[in-house]
């Protein structure tokens, strides 16, 4: 809605100068320099009679009359090559040439009832693939939630940045962040079959939201003597029986990456008592031996 209100405002300009000039000879001069000064100026600003400023990156340019230098760094720099901004000539260009752009022009733009975004020049595929993976990224990086795509402020900076991109639904992200997690999944689980021996690391944290979770980690030395730590699992758990039945939860995540009983070394807890409580009986059914997480324990001492 915002881009066909900006578009609206943009196109009065033009058409209430021409209505100023006077006579056939005037209006003709203001339908060539304020229709050609309508595309390029959207991505500029004037700074005095010398210099323009790129309202993308803020880089000061030199002017001397012409939109050529203006052009080239849109297309060099920001990729923006518009049908309208690629057939655009210098001020040398006729009357009669401009008027066969602005028909290509208009032919290149597509606004849709639904959503009357200005569409461009279409994304090629490999670019459209780039862009939708980094949205994906950017989810799962900063913990974004999925109906971030669906946000107008977000729809806003990815049509103006790149106008002919579609933004995928947050099912269909969906879809793709479990086949990311899959793939990386695959990777942990070769990857883990390098251990000679695992510590596991068990710690209970809470959210802002006082909901507990159960984060498992295991530690090892891999095959090329780097220290390791890999998260295999986050799952939200009850306090009250997330110290029961520790032990079938951190055998369950192992056997999930095709992990034996026997490839655990031991157990860290975050708490001593946890290692108090928890540690005859994970030493009873499973032979792992438990270990209290040094900087805790040291923390409740002071």
């Amino acid at each position: 809605g915002a881009y066909s209100v900006a578009a609206a405002n943009l196109g009065l300009l033009p058409r209430r100068k021409r209505e100023k000039g006077g006579g056939p000879e005037g209006t003709s001069a203001a339908l060539y320099v304020d229709r050609r000064k309508s595309k390029v100026w959207n991505y500029y600003t004037k700074l005095g009679d010398a210099y323009v400023e790129c309202n993308v990156c803020k880089k000061q340019l030199s002017f001397h009359n012409s939109t050529t230098t203006m052009r080239e760094h849109l297309v060099r720099k920001h990729s923006i090559r518009d049908t309208l901004l690629s057939h655009l000539k210098d001020d040398q260009a006729s009357e009669c040439d401009y008027a066969a752009q602005e028909n290509a022009a208009k032919r290149s733009r597509q606004a849709t009832p639904e959503s009357g975004l200005y569409r461009g020049a279409s994304c090629s595929e490999p670019r459209s693939e780039v862009i939708l993976e980094l949205v994906l990224e950017m989810i799962f990086r900063d913990l974004h939630p999925l109906s971030v795509v669906k946000d107008k402020g977000f729809g806003l900076l990815v049509g103006y940045l790149e106008p002919s991109f579609t933004l995928p639904s947050p099912l269909q992200l969906s879809s793709m962040l479990w086949h990311r997690y899959n793939v990386v999944k695959q990777h942990l689980e070769r990857y883990l079959q390098t251990a000679q021996a695992i510590v596991v690391c068990a710690e209970l944290w809470g959210s802002r939201l006082s909901q507990t979770y159960l984060t498992i980690t295991a530690n090892f030395i891999d095959g090329e003597w780097r220290r390791a730590r890999c998260v295999m699992e986050t799952q939200q758990v009850r306090r009250d029986e997330a110290e029961g039945d520790l032990g079938e939860k951190l055998y369950a995540v192992l056997a999930e990456f095709g992990l034996s009983s026997k490839s655990v070394f031991c157990v860290m807890h975050d708490s001593p008592g946890g290692a108090a409580a928890d540690g005859q009986r994970l030493k009873k059914a499973y032979g792992w031996s438990s270990l209290c997480c040094a900087a805790r324990t040291l923390h409740l001492c002071i």
